[in-house]
């Protein structure tokens, strides 16, 4: 048998199992993952009490991931995004950078351990639009 021949070959059979590999994961009725994983994690979903431990124990990004998603989520409830609110807060004479933001998210999530990352947001939003 050629090498040709035998890479055609391998190529077909390659195809085959995928295609046969994904039609037991994909149907008409989409993705099925298996149980535990629910796909990206809405970072805004997480309690408060996780949160604090994930500053611990988890990846050095971990405020960063909220403060981007804030980010987003302030441009999609208000319009705004976090660099028009920070100006806002710099025209009342306060500045803040990427530690006393994020200080910011950590603290309102130690102090409401029962509440979710989306309240923390939430809070630091009010507290940049009064001024800071």
């Amino acid at each position: 048998m050629s090498r040709q021949l035998k890479m055609r070959i391998r190529a077909l059979l390659t195809t085959l199992f995928i295609g046969f590999a994904m039609s037991g994961t994909v149907s008409a009725d989409g993705l099925k993952l298996p149980a535990g994983m629910g796909g990206v994690p809405d970072i805004g979903a997480i309690p408060c009490n996780v949160f604090t431990e994930m500053l611990v124990i988890g990846p050095l990004g971990t405020r960063h991931s909220l403060l981007t998603w804030a980010n987003g989520y302030y441009y999609g409830t208000t319009g705004k995004t976090i660099d028009e609110l920070l100006a806002m807060a710099a025209s009342a004479g306060q500045q803040w950078d990427f530690y006393r933001l994020t200080d910011h998210l950590a603290a309102f999530c130690e102090k409401n351990p029962d509440a979710i990352t989306r309240a923390a947001a939430m809070d630091l939003a009010n507290e940049l639009a009064s001024g800071g």
